[in-house]
């Protein structure tokens, strides 16, 4: 992505917090990668902080920066899966609009994705190869 990311910490639990910043607001993020190390699969979850310490991954932060959000995830991805290039990493959005906009991304990126990982999509019980602007349930990341 042409975005520049925001800076991100890592934590030993396999969780990544990163700041949404807007003139009005800080939110706080995290992507956590949830999975059992001996099945390989971890799933990401893209969550918002809210100020009573919970999580949700239903809140719209309207803090405009979007892309910048979408840039830091990726380069979270790609640390995780250079530390642990054996996992496979699996995401949908909670939501049609979410989903929406995550195959909008992987499709604007696919060429520079794929330079390091291969990217699936899940669809009717099926794993395929992605295809661009083709709807899926899941989408499935591995590295190359």
């Amino acid at each position: 992505m042409e975005e520049k990311p925001y800076k991100f910490s890592k934590r030993e639990d396999k969780r990544y917090e990163f700041y949404s910043e807007s003139e009005n607001r800080k939110v706080k993020k995290l992507v956590i990668f949830s999975g059992r190390d001996d099945n390989h699969v971890y799933n990401l979850a893209l969550l918002d902080v809210l100020e009573d310490g919970q999580y949700s991954d239903i809140i719209v932060t309207n803090n405009n920066d979007f892309q910048t959000v979408m840039a830091t995830v990726i380069d979270i991805l790609k640390d995780f899966l250079n530390e642990f290039p054996q996992k496979i990493v699996t995401f949908r959005g909670s939501d049609e609009r979410r989903q929406r906009l995550y195959r909008i991304i992987i499709t604007r990126e696919l060429d520079i994705i794929k330079q390091s990982f291969s990217v699936f999509g899940l669809k009717n019980e099926h794993i395929e190869l992605f295809e661009p602007n083709k709807e899926y349930e899941l989408f499935i990341i591995t590295k190359r």
